[in-house]
């Protein structure tokens, strides 16, 4: 796998985030046209006024569950996370409209981060992600406003869109990695960008840990599955990443009769 360096690390770790540009450029071809196929597959047709979602996504092609095993998209993973790295599923969409700051849950223990890939050309108004450096850091939870951006008219008198950011501008092909923690959001892109994710966490070694992470499983039965991964991506899964798949698989017991108590009320999974 090809591993970071020691400073690309070190700028992770403080600042939540990382651009690869150009990382998959040679790959970016039939990416796109798997993406595509998912949506075919399962006959979604995005609709251009709310987010299309699918999760899991690279489960749903034995190409994109092979993403998984790419030294690039794997050496990022271990390299933030330990080689022994849970993955912990991906979501793949088409976006509608801008995305308001946020971010994705708050880890206090562990540590979980999404490898992005959008493609579609994105710009700072016109889609791209935009975050706000070191926003993840575990003891700014409670203790710094700039956390609080979704209140930014009430906070500060100025709309979203102007909360001091970084741009993340991204071309097809390359590759953005990041903190579920970083204070994240998106403005003034089209009402079909294609973007999709996986989600990792470092293997948890002790019981807050563990509760944790089986805390983030059960978030997921608002998707309406049984289980985090697809049979697919079990099915076609190597010794290596079995290594990835099988402390998540040990711990979604109780991902079936949450999804199946969401059903009995939900008509459709949720759009993310």
């Amino acid at each position: 796998m090809d591993k970071l360096t020691s400073k690309q690390i070190a700028f992770f770790d403080t600042f939540g985030y990382l651009v690869f540009p150009g990382l998959l450029a040679d790959e970016i071809d039939w990416v796109i046209h798997e993406f595509e196929a998912v949506f075919t597959d399962k006959g979604l047709v995005h609709d251009f006024w709310q987010r299309t979602c699918v999760v899991p996504f690279i489960d749903s092609r034995e190409r994109l569950s092979a993403l998984l095993d790419n030294p690039k998209i794997e050496g990022i993973a271990a390299s933030l996370l330990g080689d022994d790295f849970n993955y912990v599923g991906s979501d793949g969409n088409y976006y509608t409209g801008d995305t308001g700051w946020h971010s994705d849950g708050f880890h206090t223990v562990g540590k979980f981060i999404k490898i992005a890939l959008y493609l579609d050309p994105v710009k700072r108004d016109t889609g791209a992600l935009r975050v706000i450096p070191g926003s993840h850091q575990v003891h700014l939870l409670d203790a710094w406003k700039g956390r609080d951006a979704r209140r930014s008219e009430e906070n500060w008198g100025i709309e979203q869109r102007d909360v001091p950011a970084i741009s993340l501008d991204s071309n097809p092909g390359d590759v953005v990695a990041f903190n579920h923690n970083l204070m994240h959001a998106a403005f003034g892109g089209s009402n079909q960008r294609r973007m999709f994710t996986l989600n990792c966490c470092r293997r948890c070694r002790t019981p807050d840990e563990i509760a944790d992470l089986e805390s983030y499983i059960g978030g997921h039965d608002r998707f309406l599955n049984d289980h985090m991964h697809s049979d697919q991506m079990k099915a076609t899964a190597s010794a290596s990443r079995m290594v990835h798949l099988e402390q998540v698989i040990q711990h979604e017991g109780h991902l079936a009769t949450l999804a199946a108590k969401a059903r009995e009320t939900m008509k459709e999974p949720a759009r993310g």
